[in-house]
């Protein structure tokens, strides 16, 4: 393997391999318990050109300059303002219900539905256009329905958003380097 490589090796009760790559260009690796470390090595070898091919994307990415804790307050402050009305709004034209809105920083995620209907949504994204907006709103709003992402949950986002497969890309392309900005 490439020595520039920076691999972090998980080893969990999985049955296959997860190979991810951060915006730092850590690679981690997620590998069942008892798999030798040469099936392992041979697995990152047959990724070789997609993990070389994402780490010089990565390494030619300008990087955004850091949020400070008062810009990231003043994100959530305005995220509780602007969230909560479109999500009643969409949530009304969707015919669901919802519990508690809940505005976090978060690393990880734009949003995310709890079993209970209880929604939390990132502030990083009064950073990205309303279309990834409200992307992310119906998004999570239909796990309302489907508490999954099968065909059918896929089949309710694009009866409210036919679209929403632009939006979606935006956030794989654009949106690491937003959330990048959050301070480690």
């Amino acid at each position: 393997m490439e020595n520039s490589w920076h691999i972090h090796l998980i080893r969990s009760r999985r049955r296959s391999v997860g190979i991810r790559i951060d915006d730092s260009g850590e690679i981690t690796v997620r590998a069942p318990l008892r798999m030798p470390e040469r099936e392992i090595r041979q697995v990152l070898e047959s990724k070789r050109s997609w993990i070389e091919k994402t780490l010089a994307k990565i390494s030619s990415r300008p990087q955004l300059p850091k949020l400070t804790a008062e810009e990231v307050n003043a994100l959530a402050d305005r995220a509780l303002k602007e969230i909560p009305p479109r999500v009643a709004a969409r949530a009304k034209q969707m015919g669901v219900t919802y519990g508690r809105i809940t505005i976090r920083n978060q690393k990880t995620r734009w949003g995310s539905c709890s079993a209970k209907g209880n929604l939390n949504f990132n502030c990083l994204l009064m950073l990205c256009p309303e279309d990834v907006m409200d992307y992310v709103i119906v998004h999570e709003l239909c796990h309302r329905k489907e508490l999954n992402h099968s065909p059918r949950f896929w089949a309710e986002v694009e009866k409210v958003l036919p679209d929403y497969k632009q939006p979606l890309k935006w956030l794989k392309t654009e949106g690491q380097a937003i959330i990048n900005r959050i301070q480690n």
